[in-house]
């Protein structure tokens, strides 16, 4: 039986932000962007390359401060806290980005455990490279996505897709109450994507965690996810129940940029794994 967290609530106030590698007459990634999300939501994030998802998860995730707006976690301004608070912030919530970030040498088990890393002490977290703690729940962790036996594996023998997926087990095993996910589908086949957007929507519900995914996959947004936000040019071009995104909006978020429509060319989950690693306010 999960036990039920509250979520952490989202605002979004007025936010601009701009790309860090961006020069400074480039136009902003985020631009005047307004919302608000409850705990314990699950909301699904579309739009072309280049809209600003990954801008926007970063900016919830306290990676990215703005240049103008605020941006509110349990309706703390974390950007106008203290640094001890900022940090409290950020252990509340659990970031997977597109490339997991495993270190290649690094053993399966302990690349999940590390999820835990923000309620560790230093001396809890050195001792868990000798002497792994919880190594029944990393399991568990990796069944939810059929790598159970890969648990003692070193993750430069993993493929590209099994990487994918033992970076979204990680977020079973954290202690965060907002998980932000960031394009998790990319490496993985149908089947396995069905399994992946699955489990991190049931758990996520069972524990009130609320989820945030950005997704290529339009029809698997629209229909796992009930709240679907679509961006375009850093803008918000609707905020809508995942039922009510039609293909004329669709049509409307994607123009000029239609090919992406059908989602991100399904990378063969068993290949090897790269050697190196108008302003719309929504609610």
């Amino acid at each position: 039986m999960e036990t039920l967290a509250q979520g952490l609530s989202v605002r979004l106030d007025g936010v601009t932000a701009r790309h860090p590698a961006s020069g400074e007459g480039a136009p902003p990634a985020i631009a005047q962007l307004s919302l608000s999300i409850s705990p314990g939501e699950q909301v699904a994030v579309i739009g072309p390359s280049g809209a600003g998802k990954t801008t926007f998860l970063a900016l919830i995730g306290a990676a990215l401060q703005p240049v103008s707006g605020s941006v509110f976690l349990d309706e703390q301004s974390i950007w106008q806290c203290s640094s001890a608070a900022l940090r409290r912030a950020r252990s509340t919530l659990f970031y997977a980005p597109q490339t997991p970030p495993l270190p290649p040498r690094q053993r399966v088990v302990t690349a999940l455990l590390a999820a835990r890393l923000p309620t560790q002490s230093l001396l809890q977290s050195l001792s868990q490279l000798v002497y792994p703690r919880g190594v029944d729940q990393a399991i568990e962790a990796l069944a939810q996505f059929d790598l159970a036996d890969k648990i003692w594996e070193r993750v430069d023998r993993l493929s590209g897709g099994e990487r994918q997926r033992v970076g979204l087990a990680r977020a079973l095993l954290s202690p965060a109450k907002l998980w932000l996910i960031d394009e998790p589908l990319s490496a993985l086949d149908p089947a396995r994507s069905q399994q992946a957007i699955s489990t991190l929507t049931r758990v996520a519900r069972a524990r009130g965690v609320t989820l945030i995914v950005s997704l290529h996959q339009v029809g698997v947004a629209t229909s796992a996810f009930p709240r679907v936000i679509g961006l375009r040019h850093g803008r918000c071009e609707f905020d809508l129940p995942g039922v009510q995104v039609t293909q004329d909006r669709l049509a409307q978020l994607y123009a000029q940029k239609e090919h992406e429509l059908t989602g991100a060319p399904i990378i063969d989950d068993l290949a090897p794994a790269p050697s190196a690693p108008k302003i719309v306010h929504c609610r």
